[in-house]
């Protein structure tokens, strides 16, 4: 930014130009290093599934749309096909199915894949997502690429003997769990002890499986509970 003011002093302008006419005419390999710093840094990217009921036979049955995002697509992606080009050396189209078209933008390798409603500002969506570990498992073909993941904890996982490891232990290339959970704070050292446990049972049957780093959140409070340890 103080090059960029250094030039506008140095031309004797009295604020930076609003548009660059000449772009095009500049070198292409300057021309892509330029797209290249448009390319956003790490995103926290929400990934959900879309579904409608249609009525078939005189019956409602859920019909599934493929996985979206509601994270808005990097405006690299949108400026031209050279731009695009660029962007796509790091961004990728991800979450597509034999029957549906990968339309969720990722960079794998920085951004943190979100499963939930974790953030959320507005009160009454403050409230935990679905699970859907076990839906993703069974679609898309590059979730082993995920590698930092925050997941949203579902009442119904604390009825399962594994909780969510079972799952979780399937994502070959996660190194990074962020979990999302929405009890009261007074429940922090039973639930963590919970977590430690289950974890350690998984993992102990889970043969070469490299447990990745694990914090938990709360979502109602935003308090950081720490860090599960195996059989904590």
């Amino acid at each position: 930014m103080e090059e960029i003011t250094d030039i506008v002093s140095t031309l004797g302008l009295n604020h930076a130009p609003e548009s660059f006419t000449s772009f095009p005419l500049l070198p292409t390999e300057l021309r892509l290093k330029i797209w290249g710093f448009c390319v956003p840094g790490p995103r926290t990217v929400k990934v959900e599934y879309r579904t409608t009921y249609e009525k078939r036979n005189g019956r409602a049955t859920m019909a599934f749309h493929g996985w979206t995002s509601p994270t808005p697509v990097p405006t690299v992606l949108h400026a031209c096909r050279e731009a695009r080009e660029e962007g796509l050396k790091s961004l990728e189209l991800a979450f597509g199915m034999y029957s549906h078209q990968a339309t969720v933008v990722v960079n794998f390798a920085v951004d943190t894949v979100q499963f939930g409603n974790y953030g959320e500002v507005e009160i009454d969506k403050r409230v935990p997502g679905n699970y859907l570990l076990d839906v993703l498992l069974d679609g898309p073909d590059d979730t082993h690429k995920i590698e930092k993941m925050t997941l949203d904890v579902e009442e119904e996982l604390y009825g399962r003997r594994g909780f969510c490891w079972g799952e979780v232990r399937l994502l070959k290339g996660l190194r990074e769990v962020r979990l999302c959970v929405w009890e009261e704070d007074a429940m922090k050292a039973r639930l963590m002890a919970h977590y430690g446990r289950t974890l350690a049972q998984v993992a102990s049957t889970s043969e070469g499986w490299v447990v990745p780093k694990i914090v938990v959140v709360n979502g109602l409070t935003r308090r950081d509970w720490g860090s599960v340890k195996l059989g904590e």
